[in-house]
């Protein structure tokens, strides 16, 4: 209520954010005929001319934090040339020119704020300005992706850039791939492979990839070394040298979904594996009325009734029925067994939470649905859902050091990030980090809203109903669309997992129609397989039958279609498997309709 306040009487503070970093943008262009005009030799030598100024700057003052401050007067004061100098090394080595939205996305993120960008708009090659920068001061800058992919992606695609302005680029890469956290990769151009995920990356100490001027990485590669110079006995051994400035692609999945999920190191402990089987098989011969569980919490607690039952099964006593908060150690020992058994039983459950893949427990993410192999979970409770499941239960192990994402990334002096969707967060990014969100406009909308660009901005109804916009020249009589704008659709909710499962079989159809490939994502295995089992042909078939029906009685009946129910086709709503092609004939006699969907008149 008091942001659509300030709105109304104050302005869109968004709108005059973006005007002002209009203003840098503008001063960048008009620098461009200056930098296009040097040698590559002249345009590599500004990275020295830059650092020299910084340093200069910075020998005034004796502590990190003064220095630090010195050298953000001087990248304020060079920033218009140095996103020149990157801008045009871009022509050079890609080809690719930024986009005036591009140039205030790289101020953002210089800012050490968050850049909603659109997908498709060119956060990779924005963050380049930025990044170029930053990296002038030698502290070292970290760009962090989601995966290792896009770590080494970003870092040769872009690499072309830094290395031509005399920048290294570090890359570091999962365990399996880097001698087990021990080495990292350096970009180098001359390096040829065969394999993707070695062409132009040569292999070296971890510690030199840090070194380096930028550095690419997944948040957990950063996050894990950083917990392995803790547990060093040696400080030349560590392989960090401080946390400067980071920028995080996909900043909300990273800082946000999974900023409250641990990185932890740990090591084998000893520890009874019998109990965790025996505890297995008691919490199976448990009734409902023995426990409490808690959706919200996903917690669990027995009953009085269930703690005397378990105490009957085990033969002895949980707890002493005169001083209930008196534990014995070994009693204390039994009570975590047991805790995490009830939690392995009753709170985690296969195909959805884990899997069960060749004889091991292999966790799923909860927020992607991948499999994350090697990963488990801590404090027994990976061992009770191996008894569970009655596989091998592996030893126990301890944690050595455990720290957040959220404690991590808040170590950096400064921290900004990229994404397509960040202002849903923006109040968490604003709490917990300090972070502000500025949503850029596409470059099409930038170029119409500031003239530059000789279109006008039109609005349209679609055939579903919503408004859309387009761009057309200002003086066509037709005004016929040469550009449209991105069509955002609110969500849709269904009453019925039934209607939504059936929207969803329907959508596909329909653009397995048009030729057009569609990726579904779902939040658990168990229901990528109940909507693989929709699209199996009989399932499949069954519904077209179901929809033809209702087209036909809309049709006979002089309705329009708008979603809701009918009460005279009620019969067709129950499960697409459980209707059979005998409950379809009486109304399809009555419509005067055939159940072949090749029929000519099914077809149209």
């Amino acid at each position: 209520m008091l942001k659509k306040f300030v709105n109304v009487f104050g302005g869109d503070p968004n709108k005059k954010e973006l005007e002002k970093l209009g203003l840098l943008a503008v001063e960048v262009n008009d620098l461009e005929a200056k930098y296009e005009a040097l040698s590559d030799a002249e345009l590599k030598a500004k990275t020295a001319e830059f650092r020299e100024k910084i340093v200069a700057a910075e020998a005034s003052f004796d502590s990190e934090e003064e220095k630090i401050e010195a050298a953000e007067e001087v990248m304020k004061e060079i920033l218009p040339d140095a996103f020149s100098v990157v801008r045009e090394a871009s022509k050079r080595t890609l080809g690719q020119r930024h986009y005036d939205v591009q140039v205030i996305s790289a101020s953002v993120l210089h800012k050490g704020e968050i850049a909603e960008m659109r997908t498709g708009e060119g956060k990779t090659l924005s963050s380049t300005m930025a990044v170029y920068l930053n990296a002038l001061t030698g502290r070292g800058v970290h760009l962090i992706t989601v995966n290792d992919y896009l770590a080494r992606r970003d870092a040769r695609w872009m690499g072309e850039i830094y290395h031509f302005l005399g920048l290294s680029i570090g890359i570091l890469q999962m365990a399996s791939a880097t001698e087990n956290g021990k080495k990292a990769f350096l970009y180098d151009p001359e390096k040829e492979s065969t394999r993707e995920d070695q062409d132009k990356l040569k292999l070296v100490d971890r510690k030199l990839a840090y070194e380096a001027d930028v550095t690419y990485g997944t948040n957990s590669e950063f996050g894990f070394d950083y917990l392995r110079d803790n547990m060093t006995m040696n400080k030349a051994d560590r392989v960090q040298r401080g946390h400067y400035y980071a920028i995080v692609d996909e900043v909300d999945n990273v800082l946000i979904d999974e900023a409250r999920t641990p990185l932890i190191i740990s090591g084998p402990a000893s520890g009874d594996i019998e109990n965790y089987a025996r505890m297995a098989q008691l919490v199976r011969q448990l009734n409902p009325e023995d426990y409490e569980i808690s959706e919200k919490d996903r917690s669990i607690a027995l009953t009085e009734i269930g703690t005397s039952h378990v105490e009957n099964l085990l033969g002895q006593a949980l707890r002493d029925p005169e001083r209930p908060e008196d534990v014995t150690p070994e009693q204390a020992r039994l009570l975590g067994y047991l805790e995490q058994a009830l939690r392995a039983q009753f709170l985690f459950h296969r195909n959805k939470d884990y899997l069960v893949q060749g004889g091991k427990v292999v966790i799923v993410d909860e927020f992607t649905g991948r499999l994350m192999p090697g990963r488990r979970w801590s404090d027994g409770l990976h061992q009770a859902v191996e008894a569970k499941e009655g596989v091998k239960v592996e030893p126990e192990n301890i944690t050595y050091a455990t720290i957040t994402l959220q404690n991590y990334f808040r170590m950096y002096e400064k921290l900004a990030g990229m994404t397509g969707t960040a202002l849903t967060e923006a109040e968490e990014f604003s709490k917990i980090y300090d972070l502000e969100v500025l949503p850029i406009p596409t470059n099409l909308e930038y170029q119409v809203d500031n003239q530059l660009a000789d279109l006008v901005a039109l609005t349209a109804i679609d055939e579903y109903n919503f408004k859309y916009t387009y761009y057309a020249h200002p003086d066509d009589p037709d005004q016929l669309p040469i550009f449209w704008k991105r069509k955002d659709y609110p969500d849709v909710i269904y009453r019925t997992e039934e209607a939504k499962y059936r929207a969803l079989v329907r959508e596909i159809i329909t653009f397995n129609i048009k030729g057009r490939p569609l990726l579904v994502g779902t939040t658990s295995v168990e229901s990528s397989e109940k909507l693989s089992n929709r699209l199996r042909a009989e399932q499949v078939k069954r519904l077209l039958q179901v929809l033809v029906i209702r087209y036909a009685w809309l049709k006979a009946n002089d309705r329009e279609e708008d979603g809701r129910q009918i009460s005279e086709l009620e019969q067709f709503n129950a499960p697409i498997d459980k209707l059979q092609a005998n409950d379809l004939r009486s109304i399809t006699r009555d419509l005067g309709l055939s159940l072949n969907l090749e029929d000519p008149d099914n077809l149209s």
